[in-house]
């Protein structure tokens, strides 16, 4: 089956070496999944910039560059030749526009070139919109990416960006994004959430306590915002127990869920002179067998943070506390953490 031509994108231009880049994308096959080709137009040199274009094409797919391509990539060359020669033409901030540039084969109505900035939002919406029908969000992220270009405070591609940067685990990015939904959006408690919750992934435990403050200030009820808030305050030290209560009378089910499989127990920064416990140790202060110390580690969170994979105690007796308190293992751990080998001298 011949390939089918789905859509060209701009990518950046230099105004030190004239390079214009761009990607074509197409379906080789039948199914929906997309290949691309990604090349450089040189500007201000001798010969039609388009030929490298051309030559692709002819090899990747045995065609032709298609007519609103090429008066299209005319249109944008001619733009840029005209900045160019602006006063601050090699100022590369004057083409960030160029990023925004998507261009349809065969129909100028799915092309941003000449529309104004309210309809060529639109039509990278749709691009995004049909991508992500096709199970292609990657390729749907990065035209909202470029949507934003456009429009700073479009709320639906903040969104659709953090939910993104949230399922590819990538916290730095998912918090930018959740910064810019919230100056756009305050009172959207989703946005606060996602925030929070890039914030713990990043360790930033104070600024995440923050985020989940400001979601229970407008729903007092949140059980998402009172399991971060219990999470921000376990990792800092302080007291989590108040908010996993509440976590556990609004939905118990979910909160043991987490407290089994996502909870983290460490404590960021360890009291000093904090004892240690090796994996060997643990069944006899615990009173269970070292196949259950291995499925504790394994499944319930048990964490091992000291050197050399050691338990701190202190971490030790948040856990068992969480664990006890809410009934997650078959029959309570029957220990508490051991009173200091010295205690301090009474005056």
């Amino acid at each position: 089956m011949r390939a089918h031509l789905r859509f060209l994108i701009l990518d950046d231009f230099d105004p030190d070496t004239g390079e214009l880049a761009l990607r074509v994308a197409f379906q080789p096959g039948p199914d929906p999944g997309l290949e691309l080709i990604r090349l450089r137009l040189h500007l201000g040199r001798a010969g039609n910039p388009l030929d490298p274009l051309s030559r692709e094409l002819r090899t990747h797919v045995q065609m032709p560059v298609p007519p609103l391509w090429e008066h299209g990539l005319k249109t944008i060359v001619h733009a840029i030749e005209e900045e160019l020669a602006a006063p601050e033409g090699r100022n590369p901030l004057r083409y960030l526009w160029v990023r925004t540039q998507l261009l349809h084969p065969a129909d100028p109505a799915h092309s941003t070139p000449n529309h104004p900035v309210p309809r060529q939002v639109e039509v990278l919406r749709d691009w995004a919109n049909r991508l992500d029908q096709e199970g292609q969000t990657l390729r749907a992220a990065e035209i909202l990416d470029r949507l934003l270009l456009l429009a700073p405070k479009d709320v639906a591609s903040l969104a659709y960006l953090a939910s993104f940067f949230r399922a590819q685990g990538m916290a730095e990015e998912m918090a930018a994004v959740a910064e810019r939904w919230i100056k756009a959006e305050p009172g959207r408690v989703e946005a606060h959430l996602r925030q929070g919750e890039a914030l713990l992934r990043l360790g930033r435990a104070q600024e995440a306590r923050a985020a989940f403050e400001a979601v229970l200030k407008i729903h007092p009820v949140h059980l998402l915002a009172h399991l971060g808030m219990a999470q921000a305050l376990g990792l800092m030290g302080g007291n989590p127990f108040p908010h996993l209560d509440a976590a556990q009378e609004l939905d118990p089910a979910a909160t043991a869920s987490v407290l089994r499989e996502t909870f983290d127990y460490r404590l960021l920064v360890p009291p000093d002179g904090d004892r240690l416990h090796g994996l060997d140790g643990l069944p006899s202060l615990l009173g269970i067998s070292g196949a259950e110390v291995q499925d504790f580690v394994q499944f319930l969170g048990l964490p091992l943070s000291g050197p050399e994979g050691t338990v701190r105690e202190s971490e030790l007796a948040r856990w068992v506390g969480v664990m006890n308190r809410y009934a997650l293992l078959p029959g309570g751990l029957h220990w508490s953490a051991p009173t200091p080998r010295h205690l301090p001298e009474l005056a």
